[in-house]
């Protein structure tokens, strides 16, 4: 089986569901945002502060493309793996990509309260939000091949809906 990448923004679920995924699909699951972390030795919140985006973006392409290089996995991506044009092919050209698909609203009902999202660490985050999902939605969907929505739903919800659409024996 090839890999299965599920992209969406910060709060779609990516994570949960992934991991429930895993679980349905008896796959192993990758959360590549963990493994720039344990890669980096530092959290995402001290990349962003003491070496910036750019230098996350590098590591960010380096480790989807060692781990892409490995099959049958389900692997939750960072909300902006898609900005770049050689991730949305690598996901392509290895994989399923499903995109969990959440209103702007249950994103911001989820991530408000959290302090690990250094793109929302701004003066007005909700604002901030709004832009990267107005800029991210269109590269989410025009990389995907499949959409799931989430709003209202659990992860394991998310989870037993993908697997039935897509890899359920029919």
């Amino acid at each position: 089986m090839k890999n299965v990448y599920l992209v969406g923004m910060m709060g779609s679920g990516k994570t949960t569901s992934g991991r429930s995924l895993a679980e349905l699909l008896k796959l192993p699951f990758v959360d590549l945002d963990e493994r720039i972390v344990e890669h980096a030795g530092h959290s995402i919140n001290e990349i962003f502060k003491t070496q910036g985006e750019a230098h996350f973006r590098k590591i960010e392409n380096e480790l989807l493309a060692e781990v892409s290089a490995q099959i049958g996995q389900v692997v939750a991506t960072g909300g902006g793996i898609v900005i770049a044009p050689s991730n949305r092919a690598c996901m392509k050209s290895t994989g399923t990509v499903i995109y969990l698909k959440t209103s702007l609203k249950v994103l911001w009902d989820r991530v408000q309260k959290k302090k690990d999202r250094p793109l929302l660490g701004v003066t007005d985050p909700e604002k901030a939000l709004a832009g990267l999902f107005y800029v991210r939605s269109p590269l989410y969907e025009a990389s995907s091949e499949k959409v799931f929505l989430t709003d209202g739903k659990s992860s394991e919800a998310v989870a037993l809906e993908i697997y039935k659409a897509c890899f359920e024996k029919q």
